[in-house]
């Protein structure tokens, strides 16, 4: 079973099936009256009271009748019967002397003459009793055993009139047939209420196969399988999940959205047909949003973003028993479907950009990622309570998913290159700045060629110490040339590190004022418990004590894993760097002779 839904409203509202008269003599009427003669147009049986108001329908229910002939016609007479339609509960009303012109829509209401509402005719006070709101109603027009029309309604839709078509002259054939009305969609006759009486019609109905565009009735085009790329899934809002849940198609061609069926294939409710008069044609490129509810305050979607259609189903973040998905096909034939294994509470999951215009890259859910834009601020204003995600928007880049052992150099994911023994040399150091003792502290390699290596995955380490080695992380190859120099630091802020410039990795450990060490080793090769002893070394350097705010610089020319085990081999800094409290040439070439 399917639930058809109009777009920006469900179909659920009052359908009507009118059949034509019986054939009899003319009786009570004033008037000679053929059958056809008047058309039940319009039916309002449910009124919306507005805020804080009263729901009773008293004088608010209203029909409306269509003079079909080429004269004016005399009321008086005429019967209106109402009750269910398998005739029971019937209730009747004669009308009193009153007339209606060639081609008039005319509207008869439950009130009393004297308290007609201005959109109202005539008033047939409580005589035919209460419209039915539930299990359906009907409506009969008749002159002694004549029928002159009739019509059934059914699932009454609060606030909405059910209305015959406007698209051709009334006829009693015409609302015969339930194809023919459809739902108030537009005018607002009183607050809150739609409907159009004592006028035609503003409605379309439904054409299988056929929609309206812009006033122009064309054949609906559908998309074809693989134009509309699911790209984006809300399915763990913060807010209610009735209310919140949306997801997130992308155009890939210009095609309609009129006929779609939305649907989870792992659950045994109903699926959700898009059924509008209208085509929804959307364009090439278009970020399409189907959404539980239309009402942005209640959805927590921005305001610019367009519900373009509804659903009813729920969306799941994880099942132990069914895998989440969600499906959208066209006439049977599957659009595009997607599957997911679990949802971040308050992020979307969200397609990377890359893979947006690949209907078969959404089948691959390390495609996707967490969103991370904001698009709705909770109560509390905290980050912790934002809705996360890019309704309707190009979706947030996820980031690289870099297997072990490799690294991203920028232009492709390759495997991690470690310096080769002997290249990678300790080159300055500085354990006592004139900052922050801790904040900072920092170390200087350079790389001695004649092939870049890659920093990342090496440990920075203290020998002898009682912490592991700081691995340095990150999906980044940071990759260092020959004669290039990188920083490590205890902070790299430079507010608080002494200025530095640039950090490349930082690292936990300690370093002393005197009898102190730093080395860079392979995190791999350690022990994994304390002293965490290694046995891959790319270099060391000890010393015995320091200078507050100078660094130690080894001398140019002896830049080489031996020579700096020798402190005579080190001289202290002359240059000041960051904010002048120091000095060092941190990331640049020594000044030592």
């Amino acid at each position: 079973m399917t639930r058809g839904l109009v777009v920006l409203a469900v179909t659920s509202g009052l359908t009507t099936a009118a059949c034509g008269p019986s054939e009899g003599k003319d009786g009570e009427c004033k008037d000679s009256l053929a059958i056809g003669d008047l058309v039940i147009t319009e039916v309002f049986a449910d009124f919306k009271a507005p805020a804080g108001g009263t729901g009773a329908d008293e004088g608010k229910e209203w029909f409306e009748i269509y003079n079909a002939s080429d004269r004016p016609i005399e009321l008086e007479g005429m019967r209106i019967d109402h009750g269910r339609p398998d005739g029971s509960r019937i209730k009747s009303h004669v009308m009193d002397a009153i007339t209606i012109a060639p081609g008039q829509y005319f509207t008869l209401g439950n009130a009393t003459a004297d308290l007609v509402p201005a959109y109202i005719d005539y008033g047939y006070s409580a005589d035919l009793g209460d419209f039915f709101n539930s299990d359906g109603g009907r409506i009969a027009l008749s002159c002694g055993d004549s029928e002159i029309d009739a019509s059934d309604y059914e699932a009454v839709d609060e606030g909405k009139s059910r209305q015959l078509t406007g698209a051709t002259f009334p006829d009693y054939t015409l609302n015969d047939d339930l194809a023919n009305w459809c739902e108030a969609a537009e005018t607002e006759f009183e607050s809150g209420n739609l409907g159009t009486p004592g006028s035609e019609s503003d409605c379309t109905p439904l054409i299988i196969g056929a929609c309206n565009d812009n006033g122009t009735m064309r054949d609906t085009v559908p998309p074809q399988p693989g134009q509309l790329v699911i790209t984006e899934v809300m399915p763990s809002p913060r807010g209610t999940d009735e209310d919140t849940e949306w997801f997130e198609a992308k155009a890939l061609a210009n095609f309609d959205l009129n006929g779609l069926t939305l649907d989870r294939a792992g659950d045994a409710g109903d699926s959700d047909t898009l059924t509008s008069p209208d085509c929804i044609p959307v364009t090439a490129g278009e970020y399409v949003v189907f959404a539980h509810k239309t009402d942005m305050a209640m959805t927590n979607l921005p305001a610019n973003v367009v519900v373009k259609g509804i659903f009813g189903f729920a969306l799941v973040a994880t099942s132990a028993t069914a895998t989440p998905d969600i499906t959208i096909s066209s006439g049977g034939t599957i659009i595009d479907a997607v599957t997911w294994t679990n949802a971040t509470t308050g992020a979307s999951i969200n397609l990377d950009p890359a893979f947006e215009d690949d209907a078969l890259a959404n089948d691959t859910e390390s495609n996707f990622c967490d969103g991370v834009t904001a698009y709705f601020a909770g109560a509390t204003g905290a980050p912790t309570d934002d809705e996360l995600g890019t309704p309707g928007a190009a979706n947030d880049s996820c980031p690289v998913v870099v297997p072990p052992g490799s690294c991203d150099d920028g232009v492709t994911i390759r495997t991690i290159v470690p310096p080769p023994l002997g290249q990678l040399v300790i080159t300055e150091i500085m354990p006592a700045p004139l900052v922050d003792t801790t904040g900072g502290e920092w170390f200087e390699v350079t790389n001695l060629g004649p092939e870049p290596f890659d920093l990342v995955g090496l440990g920075l380490d203290r020998a002898g110490d009682t912490r592991a080695p700081d691995a340095i992380g990150g999906s980044d190859c940071k990759s260092l040339a020959m004669g290039e120099f990188a920083v490590f630091a205890r902070n790299a802020t430079a507010a608080s590190n002494g200025g530095l410039a640039t950090v490349t990795a930082t690292f936990g450990l300690s370093m002393l004022n005197s009898n102190g060490n730093v080395q860079v080793v392979d995190p791999t090769s350690c022990e994994v418990v304390a002293p965490f002893a290694c046995t891959t070394i790319f270099d060391n350097v000890g010393y015995t004590s320091s200078t507050a705010g100078t660094s130690a610089q080894l001398k140019l020319g002896l830049f080489t894993t031996t020579e700096n085990d020798t402190p005579a081999n080190f001289c202290p800094g002359t240059v000041a760097y960051g904010d002048h409290n120091n000095l060092g040439t941190p990331g640049a070439t020594s000044d030592c002779p």
